[in-house]
């Protein structure tokens, strides 16, 4: 089995407080870290680099910044990884299990060093914890990112970068067999002799050591001529990877960024698949999106897919949701800052992840750990999977919804865009529940808003789509109820709004003929389109938002800003920060770290 990391833990470093980052690694698949800008998904990937990035951890310096809330005085960093793989050099049949980094300006060793790097090893009868270069090398981290994209992997500025890795383990290979080794040798013998023949050469030599001597006096240096290149037996630092066109050799410089970045993952897979076996390798992937066209970066989410195999680990910042791969939930960390400006992470296992769904509604039978992640996949769209990167969701029927509402908002001082809320269709009132189940597992705060039907009569069928909204709300009785019994338009109550008996019903309740006026206006602009027409009436409505209809806006922008209102359609009940934040009011906070993340934690370490 090749080197991998099991598990990451991190703690104090930058956005990463106190509060310990946990992080587990797939079996497969690629780790994808998601969420907004400065979330600090970046501080993580850093944490991989610092343990096993080009640098040696024991030579890290640490500046002000590199500490939570810039308090280098009060605090320590600390990095830790669970791993497997990795064999103990000082003892027989151990492993090493885990890696510790701890950078402590309070507690230095002797030598002033504020750094602390240990391992642990798995007999219990080892008493080495020393890390040495032979287990640093068998796992080691490539950084594709801003700072070092193909240029930088594809060259020898470190031994740690992929062609330099590649080429040593060439060498290895072209050295392993004596009898290889000495043909090597008689054929650079042979060519020496070559050159030796050339007169003119030959006589060049002799002046030049001849020269250096005399000119030397008593110094012991002289110059001779380099023939390594020549050397088949050191090939291998002459070896180099370029771009072509049409045959032709190109310069990396002539390659766009988003070019860069496809070859450096052609080249990142081809080792892995040639090298995996025997060594480990983590490829982490900052916003492989960067520079790509969004076609393109549909073309290489699918392949990227493919990227993680024996030997080759793949961690993927992003803010694409072309890179986010719902088949596959437990690979995703949703990355977010709590309101203390700390990062926090959610990411749940396939079993958690079941349990959670169940616990909120979702079919016990048909919803299983192997069945979850094809579900969810199969009913995404592009936006639908959007909503993951988003603050807050407003979950709605369709795309009159989610075009007209946004526009509704805005005519109240609400733009969803700049405050992080995506306005989702979820292509029906049967997904509605669906969609809040797995958002809200996730982390994601959600709002629901659907049509009571109340038009179609008493149709079990819809009733059973309400209902299961009612169980992934947490109610007992059906949410559509309320707008029906008062007679109300827009009924905004706790964690979800409902329109009477549909959207468009709704509206024109609400604003009247201006409302019928205005959408029926819009087809000689827009065409036919309902969403379209309904969107047009919405970016126009906004003298008439007056009276009732302004308060019931106004009513529903509070409701999904999570500052009330509760149950009912008048607004002058008191603001409650906590109405659609069910885990603060008796749910577990999934951004909360439930467990320890390594035994090295507990008082007593094992070092």
């Amino acid at each position: 089995m090749p080197p991998r990391i099991e598990k990451l833990s991190v703690k104090n470093l930058r956005s990463i407080g106190n509060e310990r980052v946990t992080i587990r690694f797939p079996e497969t698949g690629a780790l994808v870290l998601l969420g907004e800008n400065n979330a600090g998904k970046s501080n993580i990937t850093r944490a991989l680099d610092f343990l096993f990035g080009d640098y040696w951890p024991g030579t890290r310096r640490l500046e002000d910044h590199d500490f939570h809330g810039r308090d280098s005085d009060g605090i320590a960093v600390e990095i830790g990884a669970s791993v497997s793989g990795i064999a103990c050099p000082y003892c027989s049949g151990g492993r090493a299990e885990y890696f510790r980094w701890i950078y402590d300006t309070q507690d230095t060793g002797p030598d002033g060093n504020p750094v602390t790097y240990r391992f642990t090893c798995s007999n219990a009868h080892c008493t080495r914890s020393w890390p040495n270069n032979v287990m640093r090398s068998a796992l080691a981290a490539a950084v594709l990112d801003a700072d070092r994209r193909l240029d930088y992997q594809l060259s020898y500025a470190s031994k740690y970068t992929l062609l330099s890795k590649l080429m040593h383990r060439f060498h290895e290979r072209l050295l392993h067999d004596p009898k290889r080794k000495a043909q090597l040798a008689a054929i650079f013998g042979g060519l020496l002799n070559e050159f030796g023949a050339v007169p003119e050469f030959a006589n060049f030599k002799k002046l030049l050591a001849d020269t250096a001597e005399e000119f030397g006096q008593n110094l012991p240096y002289r110059l001779d001529v380099d023939f390594s290149a020549y050397d088949p037996s050191n090939f291998f630092r002459s070896l180099r990877i370029h771009p072509s066109l049409d045959g032709e050799v190109r310069s990396f410089d002539e390659l766009g960024t988003g070019q860069s970045q496809v070859l450096a993952l052609a080249f990142a897979y081809a080792y892995a698949m040639a090298y995996g076996q025997s060594e480990g390798t983590v490829l982490v992937i900052d916003e492989p999106e960067a520079n790509l066209h969004p076609l393109a970066q549909q073309w290489l989410a699918t392949r990227l897919s493919r990227l993680a195999a024996p030997g080759l680990q793949v961690v993927v910042t992003t803010h694409s949701p072309h890179f986010v791969d719902l088949a596959k939930p437990e690979n995703l960390v949703m990355v977010r800052k709590s309101e203390d400006g700390a990062t926090q992470v959610v990411q749940r296992s396939l079993d958690d992840l079941t349990t959670n769904l169940i616990e909120r509604g979702a079919d016990p039978v048909r919803t299983q750990p192997e069945t979850v992640g094809p579900f969810y996949a199969a009913g995404a769209t592009t936006e639908i999977v959007s909503g993951l990167f988003a603050r807050r969701c407003v979950l709605v029927e369709g795309r009159t919804e989610s075009l007209a509402l946004p526009e509704l908002f805005r005519t109240r001082g609400l733009d969803v865009l700049k405050e992080g809320i995506a306005v989702i269709p979820v292509e029906g009132i049967g997904n509605i529940a669906k969609w809040h189940r797995l958002y809200t597992a996730l982390g994601i705060e959600c709002f629901c808003i659907f049509d009571t039907d109340s038009d179609k009569g008493s149709d079990e069928h819809l009733l059973a789509k309400r209902m299961d909204i009612a169980m992934a709300l947490g109610r007992e009785t059906d949410p559509g109820e309320p707008a029906v019994i008062l007679g109300e338009p827009l009924y905004v109550g706790d964690r979800y709004a409902t329109f009477e008996p549909n959207f468009e019903g709704g509206m024109e309740a609400l604003f009247g003929d201006a409302w019928k006026r205005l959408h029926d206006e819009a087809v000689s602009s827009v065409g036919e389109s309902k969403p379209l027409r309904a969107r047009y009436a919405a970016q126009r409505i906004g003298d008439f938002m007056t009276g009732n209809a302004g308060g019931r806006i106004d009513a529903l922008i509070r409701a999904i800003r999570g500052q009330g209102p509760a149950d009912g359609p008048g607004d002058d009940k008191p603001d409650d920060p906590l109405s659609d934040r069910p885990w603060e009011s008796g749910d577990p906070n999934p951004w909360d770290a439930d467990e320890p993340p390594f035994p090295w934690d507990a008082d007593e370490p094992p070092f």
